[in-house]
């Protein structure tokens, strides 16, 4: 069953915005939705990346022109859901309800619009103006899928615009709609997913008994559903505002029925199924589209990992096959020049303060912006396979052994970086869900060997293992690696021995 609330008006962007004055705008979406290809498209260069307060989950905001007014558009963390299972859920859903953004645009796939859903049901909970951006539509028909923007919009009571994001197809009807949706000049009524039947007594007790305690901007219903889906974060600032007798009855009837979010889920899953189906023709039986085909090699437990090997290879080849001599060309016609120059100049300066400026802050700060070009082309070619889907198969192609030494498959790619580079590998790590994976895999990046170690490398295997100095670099290679597999070992070894199970499973640090 669905519940369709009642018509939510919009709220005028005078009122939805943050402390500039400047209307909000936020995307949200599952990763590899072509959020990111829609937010660069509207603000271009006038984006700026940081870190969200207190977490090291990256924060990327820019402005564009809305109808000759600017606008803030905000992209938020990709989320498979809004529970509170990693920093950028927390995040996401604590950016709508407190921010309180004019529009929320959700960005979901037309070629897996199953998928896509999950996320939009948790978004319309929030009782945020809402729009859905239906996008990779030219996807879909290659994969020979066909779906109905309007039976779509129908079905979930919320404005739904098809785009094609990387061609910039139907922006700017998606604009029209978000501006519609920001002045309340409609209304919407979304059709949200019910709980599954057993638990509906289950919820409205937890409902009453919570009624008139839900502290603002939260609302009750979401609170609720939340609360019997184990979201520990709400759970912990429930325990605070309600009195102590009331959460006592609250923590009981959820101790009572600790399988409750299996029935939220399986409504949210039958509420998808029937969209679906009602808004999606798929292909013929039998029918294998592009991605399918692709996915057969891309996948393979054999061939998908000589494939991953081809395909790092390559971008390690254009990487320095490019970037060194661009690094090269800056060190001999920019640093060393300037370096010259200023040496020149400071012919009468004490030693120590030519020596500071020479050799200390340009030939310091030289020597990094050298690694410039190194460092964009890698960042782009990742860039790129991160776009295309690449990078998802190969975590799940490394998932499975990662998994034997504790941590995810997505580890894999900071650690393969940290070979370019291991400031850009640590910097990767952000995108890990798991606290604990991204320390452990921040602790192993420096034991892979980057570029800049190579030199050092060749210089004593050629000083003191002529014959052999190719060998002798990689073993230093392979000694590295296996140094950081030891040290993780050894890292997760006692909490192995204290569980006494399986190493495969003692090593999944959480």
């Amino acid at each position: 069953m669905s519940d369709c609330h009642p018509s939510v008006t919009a709220v005028p962007s005078t009122q939805a915005s943050l402390t500039t004055g400047t209307p909000v705008i936020a995307l949200a979406g599952q990763p590899n939705m072509g959020k990111s290809t829609l937010f660069n498209l509207l603000t271009g260069l006038n984006q700026h990346v940081g870190n969200w307060p207190g977490k090291t989950v990256e924060r990327r905001q820019g402005t564009f022109d809305f109808n000759g007014q600017p606008a803030l558009l905000v992209d938020l963390p990709g989320t498979y859901s809004l529970t509170a299972n990693s920093p950028e859920e927390v995040i996401a859903r604590e950016f709508i309800l407190r921010e309180k953004p004019a529009v929320v645009v959700a960005v979901v796939s037309a070629a897996n619009l199953e998928r896509s859903m999950y996320l939009v049901a948790e978004l319309a909970a929030l009782e945020a103006p809402l729009v859905v951006a239906l996008n990779m539509m030219d996807v879909a028909e290659q994969e020979g899928i066909v779906v109905d923007a309007h039976v779509l919009e129908a079905a979930l009571g919320l404005p739904v615009v098809p785009i094609i994001a990387s061609r910039a197809v139907g922006v700017k009807d998606l604009l029209r709609v978000v501006e519609k949706v920001m002045m309340g000049e409609g209304t919407y009524s979304p059709c949200l997913p019910e709980i599954r039947p057993d638990h509906q007594e289950v919820l409205e007790k937890i409902r009453a008994q919570i009624n008139g305690y839900v502290p603002d901007p939260y609302p009750l219903r979401w609170i609720a559903l939340k609360l019997l889906e184990g979201d520990v974060e709400v759970a912990r600032f429930m325990q605070s505002a309600l009195p102590p007798a009331e959460w006592d009855e609250v923590h009981q009837i959820l101790m009572a029925h600790d399988d409750a979010f299996l029935a939220v889920a399986s409504g949210r899953y039958e509420w998808i199924g029937r969209i679906v189906r009602a808004a999606v023709r798929q292909p013929r039986v039998g029918q294998i589209g592009l991605t399918g085909r692709l996915d057969r090699w891309a996948a393979h437990p054999v061939w998908g990992l000589i494939i991953l090997a081809a395909v790092l290879g390559l971008v390690f080849w254009l990487t320095f096959t490019i970037g060194s001599p661009l690094q090269q060309w800056l060190d001999e016609n920019a640093v060393a020049p300037l370096a010259g120059w200023a040496g020149d100049h400071l012919a009468w300066a004490p030693f120590w303060l030519r020596g500071m400026v020479v050799d200390g802050i340009i030939g310091g700060v030289g020597s990094v912006l050298t690694f410039l070009p190194i460092l964009v082309i890698f960042f782009a070619a990742f860039a790129l396979l991160e776009d295309v889907g690449y990078m998802a198969r190969a975590a799940f192609i490394m998932d499975k052994i990662m998994h034997r030494f504790g941590l995810h498959g997505r580890s894999f790619i900071p650690m393969i970086m940290g070979f370019g580079c291991n400031v850009p590998a640590i910097m990767a790590t952000r995108t890990l869900r798991n606290k604990g994976d991204r320390i452990l895999t921040m602790l192993i990046v420096p034991f892979m060997s980057c570029s800049a170690r190579l030199p050092v490398y060749t210089l004593f295997a050629v000083a003191f293992f002529p014959e052999t100095s190719n060998l002798v670099v990689f073993s230093l290679y392979l000694i590295g690696i296996t140094a950081g597999v030891l040290a993780l070992v050894a890292t997760l070894y006692p909490s192995w021995r204290a569980s006494r199970v399986r190493p495969a499973e003692a090593l999944r640090y959480e």
